[in-house]
């Protein structure tokens, strides 16, 4: 069986990356917010709402005390108006699910950098060493996230799709079912990325102490151990990673 590691996937696809990434720079540069497209009207007899008749919900405008079901309900007005249309609409509520708590878990993880161009990236990571990797928003249209990591050639960035709730690197046949799953297998032994970058350093302590109680004990375990406080156990299971 032939191995899948980091450097096949950047060796299939970083020419066409990079120039995808760098066509796009102007329209990752533009600070006015797009227009959003209305969703087509729902049709009575349709059991289920179409993938264009789901509402645009961007990534900035997350409403995270919203019910589960508000995935589904399209923008009017002056929301429509001011509401960016970068990413897609979500396919559906499981996705929509999926990807809230892949971001709010990315809150906690020090490692990502939100929106950002390739070139800041690159430039924040070119003096880093071989292996130091980041999360940042992608700027491509249909896809919420990119790598960016420092590589042997020099900063380079793999964008990260999201097919069938699953996760993978452009250009790789290996799906995951979390992207701290994909993110677990390419930082192992095998593999080419070794430390996040992440924006606060040096890092809190809490948050080194969180990873040695989930390293130590295995997140699925914390809820059981004696004398933590609810406080700590609900910030450990936050970011309930190793990375």
């Amino acid at each position: 069986m032939v191995r899948d590691n980091l450097d096949k996937t950047v060796v299939q696809s970083q020419k066409q990356n990079h120039t995808a990434e760098t066509q796009r720079q102007p329209a990752e540069e533009h600070t006015g917010p797009e227009r959003a497209q209305s969703p087509e009207s729902v049709n009575p007899k349709s059991p289920e709402p179409t993938e264009r008749q789901l509402g645009l919900l961007h990534w900035n405008k997350f409403n995270f005390e919203e019910e589960p079901e508000t995935w589904r309900q399209p923008l009017t007005g002056a929301d429509a108006e001011s509401l960016p249309t970068h990413l897609r609409p979500f396919s559906s509520a499981e996705e929509y699910k999926l990807v809230k708590h892949t971001y709010l878990q990315l809150q906690h993880s020090g490692y990502y950098w939100g929106a950002m161009t390739m070139e800041e990236a690159h430039g924040i990571l070119s003096q880093a060493p071989l292996g130091t990797f980041l999360i940042r928003d992608s700027g491509q249209p249909d896809v919420f996230f990119t790598l960016s990591y420092q590589s042997e050639e020099g900063p380079t960035s793999v964008r990260v799709q999201l097919n069938n709730l699953l996760f993978s690197l452009y250009g790789s046949h290996r799906t995951f079912a979390s992207l701290f799953s994909l993110l677990t297998y390419y930082t192992g032994s095998s593999c080419k990325l070794t430390v996040p970058y992440r924006k606060q350093r040096p890092e809190c302590l809490k948050q080194m102490c969180r990873r040695a109680l989930t390293r130590a004990y295995g997140a699925e375990n914390i809820r059981t151990l004696p004398g933590l406080s609810t406080q700590v156990k609900d910030y450990v299971h936050a970011y309930p990673y190793c990375i």
